[in-house]
């Protein structure tokens, strides 16, 4: 009797593990690097491609992360992503493009930007926990800017034509007749 039970719940043991789903989950990103290289004050347009590698749609979030993290944007920032069909194959039919626009300072010495833009998220359904990621590794070498006039903002323009303004009204009463003085008492 004992031999059977045995038997039995080996059989049963069997059965349930048997019927254990096999799911993958997995995202990919092209480029995998990048090396790029802008003047300072200039902007930089890229886009990366990601993917689904799994069984199940996915919906990702995409970030930057390091040095470049200030002087990047993002559009969009969360994308929807089919898996591909397999065996995946070059070029991608599922891909999503994401647009990366680096956006460096003007500069007078050379700098280095470093950092990763990533794609993390999780099963669209919500039937699996967890969630996975990848990212691209990006070098933006900003080059001095070659004119002062890449270093005049808005402000500065604003601040020169309120003062010149000043002096041009001053001039013209002084023009007329008008007389300021300043007198101590």
């Amino acid at each position: 009797m004992k031999k059977i039970l045995t038997l039995l719940i080996l059989i049963l043991a069997a059965i349930l593990m048997s019927s254990i789903a096999y799911a993958a989950v997995g995202v990919g990103i092209s480029p995998s690097k990048m090396v790029l290289q802008v003047e300072g004050g200039k902007t930089q347009q890229m886009e990366i491609l990601v993917y689904d590698t799994g069984d199940y749609p996915m919906n990702l979030n995409i970030g930057v992360e390091g040095d470049l993290a200030e002087i990047t944007q993002i559009e969009p920032t969360a994308v929807y992503v089919d898996p591909e069909p397999k065996p995946i194959v070059m070029p991608i039919k599922n891909g999503k493009k994401v647009t990366i626009t680096f956006i460096p300072p003007a500069t007078r010495t050379p700098r280095i930007y470093t950092g990763k833009v990533t794609a993390a998220g999780g099963v669209a359904s919500g039937q699996f926990g967890g969630s996975v990621g990848v990212a691209t590794l990006v070098e933006l070498r900003v080059t001095k800017t070659p004119s002062i006039f890449a270093f005049i903002t808005s402000t500065h323009i604003l601040v020169a034509g309120i003062i010149l303004g000043v002096i041009i009204i001053i001039l013209l009463l002084w023009r007329l007749g008008l007389k300021i003085e300043f007198r101590r008492r």
